[in-house]
């Protein structure tokens, strides 16, 4: 560093030379300029220092409303996640109870009451003819239109040969009500198939007489009467006999409806149908009582069959468990019965129907939705 080359008695002479400073305040006030400027120097870091705080509180607060607010938006989503689960399990059960309301109501294989009109209708394969009926008003059953009618709901939806009944009318014989007078067209397709058709046709209006009360038919081919079959030949009439059968599940196949069935053979007492119901074997039809279900006995009292079940059996599928009741109701029906008394088995009811009570035997059985 440089050395000043400034002495003492240079620096007496500039002071000389400067212009003299007045200053006119008083000592006091002088004093208290100075206490004032001290003072301003405390007052300034002070201030500083609360201006600080007041940024940081400032800041702290901010900070603290921003978390409580993202702790109140976190405990809302909570809230709402919770009551969302909670609505989805609140309808998943209805919808699991609604599935099991909908379980418990099973379509009927019979008709209980009321009054219907029955047609046999042949199987696919031509093998069988099973009744199908469609319920109808009370009043004058029988008339034509009223049968017109009911023949109009039939279709192939279950899985039957339809087609024999067109053009075909049927009616009561105004001289006698056990009597039914069939019409047929010259041009039915009975009159041009084979063996197999003729039997079919003839099986189907069997079985569509018998249902209605009649006990024997009268054929008209238009006016004219009887018909002339290729293979059976001139006929005018058939008597309708009184059958003793099981009945059994018949189904085309998993897109169409299960069917009660009547056996293609006779049995000779009640015992020998329902053992039959239990081991029918083939592929035409399938057993209606379950091997997990055991009659323990068959007692008759006048008109009402008292059927009792095992302890032991086991009714695990309730739709299986309904239509083997039904089966046993048609076929309690056909060895003249009017009742049925279930008992036995461990359980009060199957579906509609309770035990230790008369059932009566239906109407008709397979009832056709009406459209």
């Amino acid at each position: 560093m440089r050395k000043s080359q400034w002495n003492e008695e240079d620096i007496r002479l500039v002071l000389q030379r400067m212009p003299m400073v007045s200053d006119r305040r008083s000592k006091d006030e002088i004093y208290r300029q100075v206490r004032m400027m001290e003072k301003n120097k405390r007052i300034v870091p002070t201030l500083v220092s609360i201006a600080a705080a007041c940024l940081f509180v400032v800041i702290g607060v901010s900070f603290y409303s921003s978390s409580l607010s993202t702790k109140e938006k976190n405990a809302e989503q909570k809230q709402e996640m919770s009551i969302a689960m909670r609505t989805g399990e609140s309808a998943k059960k209805q919808n699991m109870m609604m599935q099991t309301d909908q379980a418990d109501v099973i379509s009927s294989r019979i008709i209980t009451n009321g009054e219907a009109v029955v047609f046999g209708l042949p199987d696919a394969s031509a093998q069988t003819v099973i009744p199908v009926s469609i319920p109808v008003s009370n009043e004058q059953i029988f008339r034509d239109k009223q049968i017109e009618a009911a023949k109009a709901q039939l279709t192939d939806q279950w899985g039957l040969d339809s087609r024999w009944f067109e053009g075909v009318t049927m009616s009561v014989s105004p001289e006698r009500p056990n009597v039914w007078i069939i019409r047929i067209p010259k041009t039915h397709p009975v009159f041009s198939g084979g063996s197999a058709n003729e039997v079919m046709f003839l099986s189907s209006v069997e079985e569509t007489v018998r249902w209605m009360g009649g006990t024997s038919v009268q054929f008209f081919t238009g006016d004219q009467k009887g018909i002339d079959l290729p293979n059976t030949g001139h006929l005018e009439s058939i008597t309708i006999p009184q059958k003793k059968r099981a009945y059994y599940f018949y189904q085309l196949d998993d897109s169409h409806p299960l069917l009660l069935a009547p056996s293609l053979q006779e049995f000779a007492t009640i015992e020998k149908a329902l053992e039959s119901m239990q081991n029918v074997t083939g592929d035409l039809f399938r057993p209606s009582i379950s091997q997990q279900v055991h009659i323990a006995s068959v007692q008759k009292q006048n008109d009402n069959l008292i059927v009792q079940f095992a302890s032991n059996s086991s009714f695990a599928d309730p739709a299986t468990s309904q239509w083997m009741l039904e089966a046993i109701l048609l076929t309690a029906k056909e060895f003249r019965f009017r009742y049925v008394t279930f008992t036995g088995g461990n359980v009060d009811h199957i579906g509609p129907y309770r035990f230790n009570e008369k059932i009566e035997v239906p109407v008709a059985p397979n009832p056709v939705p009406v459209h």
